[in-house]
């Protein structure tokens, strides 16, 4: 039984990682349909202050592992929230001036950049399979965006730096994280160092005064859906630890690349957004993508275990090829968040403050 839960937990990290991810796009497509409230900035350090709030209180409470805040763990955390943060600015900096469907292409571009990061780094094989969906992945986002695929020099620019960063933070979950400490003390401390830095451009912006002003102005539902927002965005933090700890960079990648598809089809039964022939094209080449990854990550893990079985090594099923690092750095490495978004899926705000948060 314990061996078979092994065996499973990858495939649920990315179950978890994925509805949360879906779930705060959505949200966070709610609050920012009215034009009247536009304070991305804001909600991404509201976001981290009531995850930084619910750990300490689940601490306080023990309904959690003990999350202890020291020196070594901030130090640990800085780079990779650094890197997260760079990600997050540069996004919004290249929505100025690209469309959402080249931004969409090059986010799936960041999948390609880390599966090849991960081939260099670790040696891990990438198999036909795996080019034949990371191919359909990048298609599918060309054909939804056929018709509106814009973007000026600068732009270009500034997409190109943002799939470096979105490389480098993926990169950073599983080189720089400390892999023995607990998830919520991972995430405790990456929305604390994300507080600081989210509160203080607000602050620089002056936006704080009037995100307090607008919010109190808004109705219950939408409070509720903003808190529900900081919920989902602390489950989002420790889901993104879990998956980045028991799969490899490429798999949490290609994870966070595949939910813009179920969100494209709530948005277009929930919201009533426009779906193109083109549209639908592009959802069932990323849904083929992920059936054609899912499908491919099945046979190379039964590869591996006949292979341990015919050597007569043992070992653990689960210790599956696509997880090198943690089996050859184990905890003495460093390794861990995560949007979409690859994104603690806070870019999806800063996609909204551009005016293009139903596409």
């Amino acid at each position: 039984m314990k061996r078979m839960g092994a065996e499973l937990e990858p495939a649920i990290a990315c179950l978890s990682y994925a509805l949360c991810s879906i779930s705060l796009s959505l949200f966070n497509k709610l609050i920012f349909s009215g034009s009247s409230f536009n304070f991305p900035i804001s909600v991404l350090a509201f976001q981290s202050l009531c995850a930084v709030v619910f750990l300490l209180l689940s601490d306080w409470l023990k309904l959690s592992e003990p999350s202890p805040l020291t020196k070594d763990v901030l130090r640990a955390m800085a780079p990779v929230t650094i890197l997260f943060c760079l990600m997050l600015w540069t996004s919004g900096k290249a929505l100025r001036f690209v469309s959402m469907p080249i931004f969409t292409v090059f986010k799936n571009l960041a999948v390609v950049g880390t599966t090849a990061w991960e081939y260099f780094r670790f040696g891990s094989r990438v198999s036909m399979g795996i080019m034949l969906s990371l191919a359909l992945m990048v298609g599918g986002s060309l054909a939804a965006g056929a018709g509106d695929l814009t973007a000026t020099r600068e732009g270009f620019i500034w997409m190109f730096v943002n799939v470096f960063f979105t490389v480098s933070y993926v990169a950073s979950l599983k080189d720089l994280v400390p892999p023995d400490l607990p998830a919520s003390a991972k995430t405790l401390a990456n929305n604390l160092l994300s507080l600081g830095a989210f509160a203080g451009v607000a602050a620089f912006n002056g936006e704080i005064g009037d995100f307090w002003s607008a919010l109190l102005a808004q109705t219950r539902l939408f409070k509720l859906a903003l808190l529900c927002t900081g919920v989902i965005g602390t489950a989002i933090n420790m889901s993104t630890f879990w998956c980045a700890r028991v799969t490899s960079g490429a798999t949490y990648a290609f994870v966070g690349a595949s939910n813009k598809i179920p969100v494209a089809l709530i948005g277009h039964f929930a919201f009533h957004s426009e779906l193109t022939v083109g549209g639908w094209t592009g959802v069932t080449m990323g849904l083929g993508a992920g059936i054609v990854f899912a499908i491919t990550k099945e046979r190379e893990r039964r590869q591996a275990v006949a292979a341990r079985s015919a050597s007569g090594g043992g070992g653990d099923a689960a210790e599956e090829d696509y997880t090198p690092l943690l089996r050859k750095e184990g905890a003495a490495g460093a390794g861990a968040v995560p949007d979409d978004e690859l994104e603690s899926d806070g870019a999806q705000a800063l996609v909204a403050r551009n005016g293009r948060g139903s596409e």
